[in-house]
């Protein structure tokens, strides 16, 4: 098995466990996976409670180095920073932010990737560009506001923030988590929104930003307008290739949520949903439930169109040393 097919699949490591610690060394030994996303229990919800110490963190980044040849890289969601995840980071609440100064607002967002900086994590899946005009539960507290433009000014400080710190951010969920009512993390859900209507808000964020990042994430919504079957944006090929790709001209690395959301464990088997996802536009995937089950699915496809994934290896490794490069020496 080509030991490059690892460089498509960024598994979780719940930081407090230490099977998944022990799973995380095994990845890195036999498949040279170089690359993890950062949580502190194995639920699938955004708004857990639980958290990880900084101690273990540390200890954690040690023992998964001592495996491996090149540099581990962590990913993490912290839009809200480093405290939704470790026990001694810092915690914003981003939903007045409208409000602030501009003056303040590039003050929290650079304490927030100054701190992963400090703690070297490189990727932040942040900034949440998604307008919440249905006032779901899910974007409260993440979603800046429910006017495109506005998210878009404020995502823009954030992006600045991120390498200013010398951490790659991401946006998402495209094409836009806030054109749905529902929870993809517990079910698929769907949006009935005309193209016309995504286009002019949901999409507009990402059309603004899209020259400003080298990562977008989608979500596991399903738009009507693009797909009538109940297929989600992740496993598209309307929405990434002939959307993200052909249309808006995106060029650069196309990450899918989280694999162990229930809009996909309900209803796919994930050798599906990784298979529509690479074949269609994608090319990082992020928390498989099985991260070895996934490089077998990788193989599959690579021996079958060798072409195709080499050059997502390629994109996704120029991302990689440019994260490397950011590191804190």
């Amino acid at each position: 098995m080509n030991k490059n097919l690892s460089n498509l699949i960024v598994p979780r490591i719940n930081v407090n466990s230490d099977s998944s610690l022990s799973n995380a060394i095994n990845l890195v030994n036999k498949f040279h996976f170089d690359s993890f996303i950062l949580f502190a229990s194995e639920e699938i919800k955004f708004g857990e409670k639980v958290t990880f110490p900084i101690e273990r963190f540390n200890f954690l980044k040690k023992e998964l180095q001592k495996k491996s040849e090149t540099k581990i890289l962590f990913f993490i969601d912290a839009e809200n920073g480093f405290g939704h995840r470790c026990d001694v980071g810092k915690k914003f609440d981003v939903k007045d932010l409208v409000s602030n100064e501009k003056k303040e607002i590039i003050k929290k967002f650079f304490e927030i990737n100054m701190e992963l900086y400090e703690n070297q994590i490189s990727f932040n899946l942040a900034p949440v560009v998604d307008v919440n005009i249905f006032n779901q539960e899910i974007l409260k507290g993440r979603s800046y506001s429910n006017d495109p433009e506005v998210i878009t000014r404020i995502a823009s400080l954030f992006i600045d923030s991120c390498y200013s710190n010398k951490i790659v951010p991401c946006l998402k969920h495209f094409p836009g988590q806030g054109a749905a009512i529902g929870d993809t993390h517990l079910k698929i859900t769907q949006s009935s929104l005309s193209l016309d209507e995504l286009l002019s808000t949901h999409i507009s964020p990402f059309v603004n930003l899209i020259d400003k990042v080298e990562l977008i994430m989608l979500n596991h919504v399903n738009y009507l307008s693009f797909d009538r079957e109940p297929i989600p944006a992740s496993m598209s090929k309307k929405i990434m290739n002939d959307l993200l790709v052909k249309k808006l001209g995106y060029k650069k690395v196309v990450i899918s949520d989280s694999l162990r959301m229930g809009a996909l464990t309900e209803n796919f088997l994930q050798e599906n949903v990784i298979e529509s996802f690479i074949r269609n536009g994608g090319d990082l995937i992020l928390d498989p439930v099985d991260p070895k089950e996934a490089i077998k699915v990788v193989n599959r496809i690579f021996s079958q169109s060798s072409e195709l994934i080499i050059k997502k290896i390629k994109k996704i490794n120029n991302l990689k040393a440019k994260a490397r490069s950011f590191l804190k020496r």
